[in-house]
C-alpha cells in the first residue's frame, strides 16, 4: 500500500524516521487542489478536504499495513486527522495513496493557502 506525505513525516521533517524503512516511490502532487495550512505556530501543517487550494506537493512510500497503523496513531487518528485514500500523480500516472486529513477545519479557511510545506 502507498502514502502520500505533505508536513512532517517528508524527508527532513522531524517525523520522517518513521519512514526509515519504507520504500520512497518519488515526489507527488494530488490530482485534485486542497487546501493546505499550517498551525499558528508554523509546526504542523493541516491538509483540508474541502475544494479550493492548489494541487499538493508531497512524497510517496510503499508501506506495510502496520507501519500504517503506526502512522495513525502517530496522526492521533481518529481525534485530529482522518486517513482516506485520494487520487496522487507520481511519474506521470494516476496512482491511490492514504493520505491524512485535518478532522476540523471551520476557522483554518482565514489562512495562507500553501502548495507545499
Amino acid at each position: 500500500m502507498k502514502v502520500f506525505v505533505y508536513g512532517s513525516l517528508k524527508k527532513g521533517k522531524k517525523l520522517h524516521y518513521l519512514l526509515k524503512n519504507a520504500k520512497y516511490l518519488g515526489t507527488g502532487e494530488t490530482c485534485s487542489p486542497y487546501p493546505l495550512i499550517v498551525s499558528k505556530n508554523g509546526w504542523y501543517p493541516y491538509l483540508l478536504e474541502k475544494k479550493g487550494g492548489y494541487k499538493i506537493k508531497g512524497e510517496v512510500y510503499e508501506i506495510t499495513y502496520s507501519l500504517l497503523k503506526r502512522l495513525d496513531r502517530v496522526e492521533e487518528v481518529p481525534h485530529y486527522y482522518y486517513r482516506k485514500e485520494i487520487c496522487i500523480e507520481l511519474d506521470g500516472k494516476k496512482i491511490k495513496a492514504w493520505v491524512y486529513f485535518a478532522k476540523k477545519h471551520p476557522k483554518f479557511l482565514k489562512k495562507e493557502l500553501l502548495r507545499e510545506f
